[in-house]
């Protein structure tokens, strides 16, 4: 069991997966005192300051990715369910399912031993079709600075999936 618990996959798949799945229970749970929901943004910047760490950095966007998957596709299946955790309208229900699977097979490519550069990639495509849609919703609502923030949002994370494509494709040889 000793052994088991210093493997690499339990350090970089299965405890980030529990511990993902503790945060969304933690998130629903908590999601209903008025005090977290106004201070939320707040408490996810300073979770954030980690990412600013690399010895941590790379756990933490796979705990991230891992949390983000399950927390969309929770909402979704709570949508189809009609659960009151739901909520979602019709395009976000296949959306938000698409994303989820989306960040959970990005977790599982970042939890191997050397990470391919796709995994990232992918999360951070995740990541700008999620800002796309959420540009799209407060665009609805003429919401404009909440619109400027996900357009900014969206290019950033777009372009950082479009230069790790980029870098990690082989180029073709030239000519001298």
């Amino acid at each position: 069991m000793a052994s088991w618990l210093k493997s690499e996959a339990w350090r970089l798949r299965w405890l980030p997966f529990l511990t993902a799945t503790a945060g969304v229970l933690a998130v629903y749970l908590l999601q209903e005192v008025p005090l977290l929901r106004r201070h939320a943004l707040l408490l996810a910047l300073l979770a954030g300051l980690g990412f600013f760490l690399p010895a941590v950095r790379h756990r933490l966007l796979i705990l991230f990715a891992y949390g983000l998957g399950l927390y969309f596709i929770t909402k979704s299946v709570a949508t189809w369910l009609d659960l009151p955790m739901g909520n979602l309208g019709v395009v976000e229900r296949f959306l938000w399912l698409l994303l989820g699977v989306l960040c959970v097979v990005s977790a599982l490519g970042m939890g191997r031993r050397r990470p391919p550069e796709w995994a990232v990639a992918l999360l951070m495509v995740a990541l700008g079709l999620y800002f796309a849609n959420f540009t799209y919703i407060h665009y609805t609502h003429n919401n404009w600075l909440q619109v400027l923030a996900g357009v900014g949002l969206t290019g950033a994370a777009l372009w950082h999936a479009a230069t790790v494509w980029i870098e990690a494709s082989p180029s073709p040889p030239r000519e001298a």
